[in-house]
């Protein structure tokens, strides 16, 4: 085993790993394997999905391993449902989970916060509450995909809006480009989180990303933000020798 520097470890604690893997066995190995390179464990709708069928208490199986869990649900529906789901994502072991800011409105979001802090209580977190954040648009999407939409606001107006909103509606931070944050960062402030999919790494490249950027670039332009890795790692060879490499290359710019 490594032995990781300081900055190797504040660079793993800003390391989201992406299980978007075939098998609920498969991301509960991954979570075992690769604890001590990465923060947090982001579990998906797949997952999630696949986990209750399985009847795998999938949050508790990574908190139990030493991980954290980013609980990427996209919470998106009446104030009062989004409370009832924010509470039941409040417990041990989830560091954080979204909802859409898109389409959401005020009371939605603080909701979602109260819905947190409710849960919090009543499970007794001594951290406090979740962060929760919102995602502003899917990496996935382009300017033609919003004009096809009907939306003729640009991708990197339509992001700074909803970070707008997030941070004015008390929401802890956004889901947004890695290649934004950083301008993102100088206009909002570093006491917010940026939480960035679309990482690549090593010429690896993830299917129906369209907003791209490297982990050494991406911690070089935002001091806060929070990197979702996925494939660059999971596919690797070797998982552990490709967490290692992207820290060290993080580390460099910390």
């Amino acid at each position: 085993m490594i032995e990781l520097t300081s900055k190797e470890q504040q660079a793993g604690n800003r390391v989201c790993l992406a299980l978007d893997v075939p098998t609920v066995r498969e991301a509960v190995n991954l979570s075992s394997e690769l604890s001590d390179y990465v923060g947090i464990f982001k579990v998906g709708k797949q997952l999630h999905t696949a986990a209750c069928n399985e009847g795998v208490p999938i949050v508790n199986e990574i908190y139990k391993r030493g991980g954290n869990t980013f609980l990427d649900l996209k919470l998106h529906d009446t104030p009062n449902t989004v409370y009832e789901a924010s509470k039941a994502c409040s417990v041990p072991g989830v560091y954080m989970f979204n909802i859409h800011i898109g389409e959401s409105g005020k009371l939605m979001c603080e909701k979602a916060v109260e819905g947190a802090e409710k849960g919090a209580q009543e499970n007794y977190l001594i951290l406090g509450r979740p962060k929760v954040i919102g995602v502003t648009v899917l990496t996935s999407i382009s300017n033609s995909d919003l004009e096809e939409e009907g939306i003729f606001t640009k991708y990197d107006d339509l992001v700074r809006r909803r970070t707008e909103l997030a941070r004015d509606w008390g929401l802890d931070g956004v889901v947004c480009p890695a290649s934004k944050a950083g301008a993102l960062e100088k206009e909002f402030g570093s006491d917010f989180l940026y939480v960035t999919p679309g990482i690549k790494w090593a010429g690896v490249r993830r299917e129906g990303q369209k907003q791209l950027y490297t982990p050494d670039k991406a911690v070089q332009d935002c001091t806060s933000s929070i990197l979702v890795i996925g494939g660059a790692i999971t596919t690797a060879k070797d998982r552990r020798k490709a967490a290692y490499e992207i820290l060290q290359a993080m580390a460099k710019h910390l």
